[in-house]
């Protein structure tokens, strides 16, 4: 960690150490006798799926209200124009490139990400895989959000993440200088 003194410089470390502790988290193998009926072999999900939806928030975060910056959702180009679910709507944007309608964006926002921040656990009708090669039936290579529609259960995949969001942080990057000091964090930075 090192000193800043700009919110774009310090997003740019952080971004990566974040990145490398849900590296560490994705790689890691619940292998040991520590982990008792836990060791399964998985990885730290929990703590990678914290680490990866608060890149994507944050990154969503510093073009909220900003007008010139849209993405498409449901076949309509939007800005995001609040916090909360809105910031995911960057997932649909050019770092993330993802297609994802209203819906979904809110249900990962409100069954995953703030249910793992605040409270630990995944939301109703989810599921946590390590990759989507743990199930080739369902044929989702690269994947890193399905839903099952017949069941409505909502699938994240935390190796697909974990590439997704590496490289929306790299393209981030080359946006970070001219995006955040006309952020509104950008200009509140004390």
């Amino acid at each position: 960690m090192a000193l800043h003194t700009t919110p774009a410089s310090m997003l740019k470390e952080s971004l990566d150490e974040t990145l490398e502790a849900a590296k560490f988290c994705t790689d890691y193998k619940k292998v040991d006798l520590k982990w008792g009926q836990y060791n399964t072999g998985g990885c730290l999900g929990y703590p990678a799926g914290i680490l990866l939806f608060s890149i994507i928030d944050s990154i969503g975060s510093y073009y909220r209200k900003n007008n010139n910056f849209q993405m498409e959702v449901d076949s309509k180009f939007e800005s995001i124009n609040a916090d909360g679910w809105e910031h995911f709507k960057i997932l649909n944007s050019k770092y993330f490139n993802q297609n994802l309608s209203a819906n979904f964006l809110k249900a990962l926002y409100n069954k995953f990400r703030s249910s793992l921040t605040h409270n630990s656990v995944l939301g109703k009708d989810t599921l946590m895989i390590p990759n989507n090669e743990s199930i080739p039936e369902l044929n989702l290579k690269e994947t890193a959000f399905a839903m099952n529609k017949e069941s409505d259960i909502h699938m994240l995949f935390i190796k697909e993440l974990y590439h997704l969001c590496e490289n929306a942080v790299e393209e981030f990057k080359k946006d970070i200088d001219s995006v955040v000091p006309t952020s509104k964090q950008g200009k509140n930075f004390h």
